[in-house]
């Protein structure tokens, strides 16, 4: 685990988290030096993708904040698409 990982890091979460509430992930980032985003911009660091979002749109679905990090992935490869787990290790 990379201390402060997150410290300056613009964050996008989507689907729902199986750990904790989003509101407890959100504050756990903010906590960690994160900037929080509602929005996947061109700003965005971190997508994190967390495991349930196949629960609620289904196996061929992708969510919006997705499809626009992929997209901009296309431009520059700035945005880190990342698991919860991934996330739960970047925690101090």
């Amino acid at each position: 685990m990379t201390m402060n990982s997150l410290k300056g890091k613009n964050v996008v979460f989507t689907g729902t988290l199986c750990s904790m509430k989003r509101e407890e992930a959100i504050e756990l980032a903010i906590e960690n030096g994160a900037r929080i985003q509602n929005f996947v911009t061109e700003e965005t660091d971190i997508l994190v993708l967390a495991p349930r979002q196949l629960d609620i749109f289904g196996a061929d679905v992708r969510s919006r904040k997705l499809i626009k990090a992929e997209e901009l992935r296309k431009k520059s490869d700035k945005i880190r698409i990342i698991s919860e787990k991934e996330f739960l290790r970047k925690l101090i």
